[in-house]
């Protein structure tokens, strides 16, 4: 009798387990000047996300679309997309994060309307005061294009941001300081 008991009770289990689903969710947008929607879905189950935009410029009919999706697999995500400017430029993008404890790789290409490709190379590290992050975009020749190099700590109620971005003309580095204030110690004053 136990036996039948125990069976039954792992029936119930099973059929009150609710069936995890993709959910969709609709953005809608409507402004003087565009009108459109977003539609964004996520499967946690399977770690499927994908947005969907599709705008349309109301003086003339021009539609601009980007579509983005990320699927999880074993060792990070895989990424990929297309844009669609107004004028019917398009672009795309294929690429691939591999994470490992507390750091990521990203590689990734593009290819922009007028077929040149580049290449997207990315790295991150975290650690228990912040995190630093490298990226690199190079073109067809391996010359760099863009670059940028982001370092961030926390040391008690202080953050400081640093940020170098360079291109063919040059680096421009900015430093942010922000002190954050405990709410907590001074409720009871």
């Amino acid at each position: 009798m136990k036996s039948i008991v125990l069976i039954g009770t792992a029936a119930v289990t099973l059929a009150v387990a609710p069936m995890a689903m993709a959910q969709t969710r609709t953005i809608t947008v409507d402004t003087p000047n565009y009108s459109g929607e977003r539609i964004i879905t996520r499967d946690s189950d399977t770690g499927f996300y994908s947005r969907d935009t599709a705008i349309t410029r109301k003086d003339d009919g021009a539609v601009a679309t980007r579509y983005w999706e990320s699927n999880r697999t074993d060792t990070g995500r895989t990424m990929s997309g297309s844009q669609t400017r107004f004028n019917g430029d398009t672009r795309t993008y294929e690429g691939e994060r591999m994470r490992r404890g507390n750091h990521t790789r990203t590689h990734g290409t593009t290819t922009g309307p007028n077929g040149e490709t580049l290449d997207y190379r990315g790295q991150s590290r975290w650690n228990g005061h912040g995190y630093d992050r490298r990226q690199r975009l190079r073109n067809e020749d391996g010359q760099v294009v863009a670059g940028r190099n982001t370092h961030v700590r926390q040391r008690g109620n202080t953050r400081v941001r640093r940020v170098a971005v360079g291109n063919q003309n040059g680096v421009r580095r900015v430093t942010t300081t922000r002190r954050t204030v405990n709410r907590r110690s001074r409720r009871g004053r």
